[in-house]
């Protein structure tokens, strides 16, 4: 008993100490509430169920902009068989703001591909098919992702995301 105890003692300090961690980094920068709220947001992001592929398992070559959800990707698929989350990320609130602007050339040559959009859990399909074409949105608190799913998808994908006011 006393084991479970010290375990849910040790477990409660350190969601405190990382709901807490904007306090330390911005402490002259503004209000408790404001801190708070960044501590919590930072802590958010590191449970997310989603997590961006990393680089080296990319189908394609891909060049982070300002911060997580923006860039540019550029990929060549044979055969591919899966999912990759290019760019997103799990937050309260984006600090450059929440309209982003994806231009994307997808091309299927054989097989099927789903580009799309994940926003706390919905998703909302930007491509299905072969198309040249630009996709606006407005992200909320939460996940937000592009995600390309192919099933046995050979062909290619660009695909530039960046804020709206660009």
């Amino acid at each position: 008993m006393k084991k479970i105890k010290s375990f849910i003692a040790l477990s409660l300090g350190l969601c405190m100490i990382l709901c807490f961690e904007g306090c330390s980094f911005h402490h002259d920068e503004g209000s408790l509430k404001e801190n708070l709220i960044d501590g919590f947001d930072s802590w958010l992001q590191l449970f997310s169920k989603h997590a961006l592929t990393k680089d080296k398992n990319l189908q394609g070559e891909r060049e982070k902009g300002a911060d997580q959800y923006t860039g540019s990707y550029s990929a060549l698929y044979d055969g591919f068989n899966g999912e990759e989350f290019i760019f997103g990320a799990t937050a309260l609130e984006r600090i450059q703001g929440s309209d982003l602007k994806v231009t994307y050339s997808l091309k299927i040559t054989s097989g099927s591909a789903t580009l799309y959009w994940i926003s706390s859990g919905e998703e909302h399909i930007i491509a299905e098919e072969n198309a040249d074409d630009v996709y606006k949105f407005t992200i909320s608190s939460g996940d937000n992702y592009i995600v390309l799913k192919g099933s046995n998808f050979s062909g290619s994908l660009q695909l530039t995301v960046e804020d709206t006011k660009k």
